[in-house]
């Protein structure tokens, strides 16, 4: 079971119904609104913690530290993860993928929780 813990959390408005994403990256748009990321190109706030439904409720988004997350493909402990589509992760590619964090345990497929350490601004060039 992928747990949490020592997290740096800020507080957003959500841009709409979030409910159903939690624990997926989300990235800010339209003034400061939180919505999900959809692929690697995407700048990453964090990682949804909550699940509001609709516009302008709160979205607590963790920046910083230890937390769990959906991916969307296998993961390896200590791959550096970047964003799939619909907010869940994967294993960075090579090039210049926009690194979210590190995988801190395994997965094997799509829909699981993975423990993670959020390192973001890094990019994963091995070109």
């Amino acid at each position: 079971m992928a747990t949490e813990q020592d997290q740096l959390v800020i507080t957003i408005k959500a841009e709409g119904d979030l409910s159903s994403n939690q624990y997926r990256a989300v990235k800010v748009v339209n003034s400061g609104y939180g919505t999900l990321a959809t692929g690697t190109a995407d700048d990453v706030l964090g990682i949804q913690l909550n699940t509001p439904a609709g516009r302008d409720r709160a979205l607590k988004v963790c920046i910083g530290g230890h937390t769990k997350a959906i991916t969307g493909a296998a993961v390896t402990v200590g791959s550096y993860l970047s964003v799939e589509s619909a907010g869940s992760l994967k294993i960075g590619e090579f090039g210049l993928s926009k690194i979210i964090g590190y995988a801190i345990t395994s997965t094997s497929g799509s829909g699981e929780y993975t423990e993670m350490a959020i390192e973001k601004w890094i990019y994963y060039n091995d070109t």
